[in-house]
Parts: structure tokens; C-alpha cells; sequence
């Protein structure tokens, strides 16, 4: 299973969030992210805030768990560290 996430990178400081949805593939996962960020995002923000945010989107393998990291902030420092090290 897979659980998507995101990472922003507004004013100047990336941080990365995870979806409480897993999904049967990364792409579907990777897909269901952007269509609830973009969601989010027009209802709440303007286009350049958007722009500036930089989003970049991943999903990560949970296996038959349910997190590969731990939840809350620690664990998605380590997800971001994780995410950085693909590129």
C-alpha cells in the first residue's frame, strides 16, 4: 500500500505532509494528493501563493504497516530527509 505526501516549500522552509489514505498504487496516490492539494489550494489561496509553494508530491511504500514513519512532526522530518535523498 501506498500513502501519498507533499512537500512545500513556502517561506523558505520545506516541510513535507502525509494523506491519512493508503492506495493500492503510487501513481494512484500520487494522483489523489495533487487533486485534493489543487482543491485545497484554489478555494483557499490565489495563484501566485500557489506558484510560490513550490508543491512537489511523492507516495511511499507502507507495506502491510500503516506508516513507514512515525506519525507526527519527527516523522515527517524524516520523510522529507527520505524524499530529498530520491533526487
Amino acid at each position: 500500500m501506498w500513502r501519498p505526501y507533499i512537500v512545500s516549500n513556502k517561506y523558505g522552509k520545506r516541510q513535507a505532509m502525509r494523506d491519512t489514505k493508503l492506495y493500492e498504487s503510487k501513481k494512484k496516490a500520487i494522483n489523489s494528493m495533487k487533486k485534493k492539494n489543487n482543491n485545497w489550494m484554489s478555494l483557499n489561496y490565489d495563484d501566485q501563493f500557489i506558484n510560490d509553494a513550490g508543491f512537489e508530491y511523492g507516495a511511499i511504500d507502507v507495506g502491510a504497516g500503516r506508516y513507514k514513519f512515525k506519525k507526527g512532526k519527527e516523522g515527517n522530518k524524516k520523510l522529507l530527509k527520505f524524499h530529498d535523498s530520491q533526487y
